[in-house]
């Protein structure tokens, strides 16, 4: 007689319960077995997160992985059930049934891994798809065995009457122990380092504002007053008037203020390059004193994908994820609710993509809240100058002359910077025809948005750095990573060319006890990790090329001279793939007063007077003459010798890669074509 549709359904809710309940116990044990990883990797640090921060996120963890291991056990189980109970009684160690979820288990194993940042998950060809079918597989069975393993011990528990007997209850609370060690070794291995005390070191503020021109501040020639908040801070810092970036944009140029190492030596010059391996970064070198170390870096290229992340305690990049994904371990699964397929945007600034200063301050004031240590190091990189430069509406009423003599058309290219980046992908000589008013225009928006970082330093300074009289007091470091162009010398914005409105930019260091200052001489971005990590009493790296600032910070003394190189060097891939489809390469010295530059996709050359041509409108290359060749020559060689020395100790740049999430924010910037 066969089994009635009420016994059926009884014996199905059973079935699925025990199914279920055994893919949630296989969920937690994968989130715990990360969260222990995560807490091993960071050296019991957190990521720099207190612990109970940690816990909130591994708690989150636990409970998505454990309901979506439930619901892919549950699905797969019913499909399972509907099969076996035409065949007789259905048991849940079958093996066929293990078999099956296995299979079915890969499909939220996929999601899963595949919100992992790692080129092997993402590369073209045969390979990377049998490595991820083979990451599918294993995480599958890890949560199958775990299921079977539960489920079995579950069953002796229930069955056998010996484990009633003291022997048996003394087996049982052992192997609890054995469970729950990894975690109380863990919390105390924390614990202890949290309670070591340390004394307290000053918090560091390195302040990145991209593609600001040092001539759009007073003190380096502006004749209006763009920004006054960042003037008053110079007035009240120690000004370095020839500083000079190293790059024609931004992720060679912070590289190299990471790791003191020209791109020579780094490597990092596209997309799909990120740092060695072997480079000593900055907040590593921190992290060895003692600092917690904390980024915010709203321009797409600063993320972890490009090795950008080494030394961070919290990376938060907000075109990337939400705070969750700046603090949790490179497998969390709190990725994949933090993608922007999972936006969860209405809980506010926190937990949505932003370009906006203001909401950057607001995530960095986050961090700071939540985070302590003997000194932090609080890196902030801001988009504001940055193209596209859309009309801000509180500017809208001194951009209206501007944009009335501007064709619609023309206008809006202009207002979206896109019109700049894909010309230039497929041909590195590209310069844009646009007439004195569509050249106004661009001034225009650009300082309108010079104003609007002089609105978020304004904030930062007010509400983000700790009032001043508490001890000890902070360093800041405020700086650009390079400039822009608008045809001065033929280009438009940044990236092909490598003038001195590109190079030079505006240094300031506020350190406690030390005079506002202004310093003549020549420095640029290798200087600043030697510099700042002599500041806190560290030893400087012997791989760092740059030179300890800290003499000249104290006595207001010139730098003396030396030669110092500028490298604007960029590949452009498709999709990470070599050889690369274009490469833009320009070589810039800046020595003895002189300003030397070789573009090498022309074949070109100029040469300018730093002190009696500041603005580089006179190329005396130009002129020729023996006496001017054999000049001309000596920089050649100087230049040679110097990107050979650098070469000389060039490392291997990581695998770069750009993640599907990361590639479609930087195509909608116009970084990739």
């Amino acid at each position: 007689m066969g089994a009635t549709a009420r016994e059926r359904s009884r014996d199905f809710g059973r079935f699925i319960g025990r199914v279920a309940g055994a893919g949630f116990a296989a969920g937690v044990l994968a989130a715990a077995g990360e969260y222990m990883l995560g807490a091993v990797l960071g050296d019991g640090r957190f990521w720099g997160v207190p612990r109970y921060f940690y816990q909130l996120l591994f708690g989150v963890e636990a409970l998505w992985l454990a309901f979506v291991t439930a619901v892919v056990f549950a699905v797969a189980g019913t499909a399972y059930f509907g099969w076996a109970s035409r065949r007789g009684p259905v048991a849940l160690t079958s093996p066929a049934l293990f078999i099956f979820l296995a299979a079915a288990g890969g499909v939220g194993a996929s999601r899963f891994w595949a919100t992992v940042d790692h080129p092997a998950f993402h590369g073209p060809g045969v390979w990377p798809r049998l490595i991820i079918a083979g990451v599918f597989v294993g995480t599958a069975a890890a949560w199958v065995g775990a299921a079977a393993g539960a489920y079995r011990l579950l069953r002796k528990i229930r069955r056998r009457a010996w484990l009633r007997a003291p022997l048996g209850v003394a087996a049982l609370r052992l192997f609890a122990l054995v469970l729950l060690a990894p975690f109380i070794g863990v919390e105390l291995w924390a614990l202890a380092g949290a309670q070591a005390p340390r004394p307290r070191k000053p918090d560091i503020f390195f302040v990145v504002m991209d593609a600001f021109r040092a001539d759009r501040l007073g003190p380096y020639g502006a004749a209006r007053r763009l920004a006054p908040s960042i003037e008053a801070f110079a007035g009240e810092s120690v000004l370095f008037r020839e500083a000079y970036s190293v790059s024609s944009w931004t992720k060679p140029a912070l590289a190299s203020a990471f790791t003191s190492t020209y791109p020579s030596t780094h490597g990092v010059i596209s997309r799909y390059t990120g740092l060695p391996a072997a480079a000593l970064t900055l907040a590593e070198a921190l992290r060895r004193a003692g600092y917690r170390t904390l980024g915010v870096a709203v321009n797409p290229n600063i993320n972890r994908a490009a090795g950008m992340a080494d030394g961070f305690d919290v990376l938060d990049n907000p075109t990337g994820g939400s705070i969750l994904e700046a603090a949790g371990p490179p497998t969390s699964v709190a990725r994949f609710m933090t993608t922007p397929n999972f936006s969860l945007g209405f809980l506010g600034t926190l937990w949505r993509p932003t370009l906006d200063g203001l909401d950057a301050n607001k995530r960095l004031r986050f961090w700071m809240r939540i985070t302590r240590g003997p000194g932090r190091f609080l890196y902030v990189h801001y988009w504001e100058p940055h193209t596209p430069n859309p009309p801000r509406p509180e500017y809208m009423a001194e951009l209206k002359p501007y944009l009335a003599k501007v064709e619609r058309r023309r206008a809006r290219e202009l207002e979206d910077g896109n019109y700049f980046f894909p010309a230039l992908i497929r041909n590195p000589s590209f310069r844009p025809d646009y007439d004195d008013d569509e050249i106004a225009l661009g001034k225009a928006l650009y300082d309108a948005d010079i104003r609007r970082m002089d609105v978020v330093i304004k904030d930062l300074l007010e509400n983000v750095v700790p009032a001043s009289g508490r001890e000890p007091e902070p360093i800041i470091i405020i700086l650009a990573d390079h400039g822009e162009e608008f045809l001065e010398h033929g280009r438009w914005l940044h990236g092909a060319a490598l003038h001195r409105e590109i190079t030079r930019i505006p240094l300031m260091f506020k350190v406690p006890g030390y005079r506002p200052a202004v310093v003549d001489g020549p420095v640029n971005l290798l200087d600043l990790a030697p510099t700042i990590v002599s500041l806190v009493g560290g030893t400087v790296p012997p791989g760092w090329e740059g030179r300890d600032l800290r003499p000249y910070l104290a006595g207001g003394e010139a730098v003396p001279p030396r030669e110092i190189l500028a490298e604007g060097v960029q590949e452009f891939h498709f999709r990470g793939m070599n050889p690369p489809q274009r490469r833009i390469e320009l070589n810039a010295l800046i020595s003895g007063g002189f300003y030397y530059l070789k573009d090498e996709n022309a074949g070109v050359e100029y040469l300018y007077d730093q002190e009696l041509d500041p603005r580089q409108e006179n190329d005396l290359a130009a002129r020729g003459g023996a006496g001017l060749d054999l000049f001309l020559a000596q920089r050649r060689d100087a230049m040679a010798r110097l990107r050979a020395e650098a070469r000389a100790r060039a490392l291997t740049p990581s695998r770069g890669f750009v993640p599907p999430r990361l590639e479609k924010s930087l195509r909608a910037l116009g970084y990739i074509n």
